[in-house]
């Protein structure tokens, strides 16, 4: 459990346009002092320099911070088939996995890899794009515009839920 600290920056999910290491990513909704204003924050909300809200006031929040070993066991696979359906989410305790699809749009129009190798997490017309396997997330859904951004954001915040130690 990070704490953000006074005057750190953060942005909802569809506002975030960068991700670097030292950022951390929400996996619960946050409230907090933001501009003078008492605001709650989505999952895969982002805490970063290059977000343009301020923290007012010091707050504890649920996320995961970004480290190399998280870019470095997420591998966003290349996209080549195209699909069209609904997420389905088969690992219900994945809170920002709902967050994700609402961003993203129910149905979805895409581009998906073949071979996801692991345990599937999120499936579209029962094929995988987000898997786990042995300690590496594998994410193969991919988007021609902003919305790349937001699968970034979930992919790295599986790792809130593979490992503890990270998150700290």
């Amino acid at each position: 459990m990070p704490y953000v600290d006074v005057s750190s920056k953060i942005c909802r999910p569809n506002e975030a346009r960068e991700i670097k290491e030292g950022d951390i990513i929400l996996v619960y909704p946050a409230t907090l002092n933001v501009n003078g204003k008492i605001v709650t924050f989505p999952p895969l909300s982002l805490v970063s320099d290059q977000c343009t809200h301020e923290i007012k006031k010091l707050s504890w929040i649920e996320g995961i911070i970004l480290t190399r070993e998280v870019f470095h066991n997420t591998a966003f696979l290349k996209c080549e088939n195209y699909i069209e359906g609904e997420i389905e989410i088969l690992e219900p305790t994945l809170l920002t996995a709902f967050t994700f699809k609402q961003a993203v749009g129910r149905k979805i129009k895409g581009y998906i890899s073949k071979g996801i190798k692991g345990v599937p997490l999120l499936k579209v017309n029962d094929q995988p794009i987000v898997s786990i396997d042995k300690g590496r997330v594998n994410v193969g859904l991919c988007f021609l515009d902003n919305r790349d951004v937001l699968v970034r954001l979930f992919g790295y915040s599986i790792f809130y839920y593979i490992t503890s130690t990270l998150s700290i």
